[in-house]
């Protein structure tokens, strides 16, 4: 949970102009920001989410493209691709690498993480992340783990819903509208939370105002894993 809430901080720090430690990466022409900090021997790839008008337009260029065996949305391809050999540099695969995004930032996440199928131990942490994948039971069988965060209505994590979805071994926390933070829920029942609460649908996509305080608050031993 330390990993979770670590990632929580750096996802929201990467809407700043920086963080402190890190190298960051940024492309004035397609928006995209990223940073890399290594600290007590992990090396970090921070992606910042959606922050302008022009990230919507990669947000919502929902073709497919092919990337290491798999279908994947081709706007967050296009924004990550824009930074990505930059950062790839500063990365060594022998060393644990924690890849984290919010919104925006997690889809590009989720394709770094998937493009570092050769390195030793890789890590992926993400908070509202859209769906990124042509529908599929694939998994990224290389990595460590892969975390996705969601908040009750958050409907970002749904979209875009016509052939794109999750990678099928992604691990949901899922913070409810009811209170309670659940691991790996069915979609049927994070569909009726998501519902129970529509009215905030925008507001549970924040970092400042959503995710970072349900993460504060969460811990291993109050994660329920049967929501029967």
């Amino acid at each position: 949970m330390n990993d979770l809430k670590e990632a929580a901080t750096l996802a929201q720090e990467a809407y700043g102009e920086s963080i402190i430690g890190a190298t960051k990466f940024e492309n004035k022409r397609t928006g995209a920001a990223c940073f890399y900090l290594n600290r007590n021997g992990i090396q970090y790839v921070i992606w910042r989410g959606t922050n302008s008008f022009i990230d919507w337009v990669w947000n919502l260029s929902a073709g497919l493209w092919r990337v290491n065996k798999r279908w994947v949305h081709l706007g967050f391809y296009l924004h990550h691709r824009s930074l990505f050999p930059k950062v790839r540099k500063k990365l060594n695969p022998k060393v644990k690498t924690v890849v984290i995004g919010h919104s925006l930032g997690g889809s590009c996440a989720t394709i770094s993480a998937l493009r570092l199928h050769n390195f030793e131990d890789v890590r992926l942490i993400t908070f509202g992340r859209p769906n990124v994948f042509k529908k599929s039971k694939k998994k990224m069988e290389h990595l460590t783990y892969d975390v996705s965060v969601v908040a009750g209505s958050d409907l970002v994590c749904t979209v875009p819903r016509i052939f794109f979805g999750p990678d099928a071994g992604s691990e949901v926390i899922f913070a409810a509208n009811n209170g309670d933070d659940y691991y790996c829920p069915s979609a049927e029942f994070r569909k009726t939370d998501r519902f129970s609460e529509l009215d905030e649908s925008i507001s549970d996509h924040f970092m400042e105002s959503s995710y970072i305080p349900r993460i504060e608050s969460m811990t291993m031993e109050k994660l329920i894993c049967d929501q029967e």
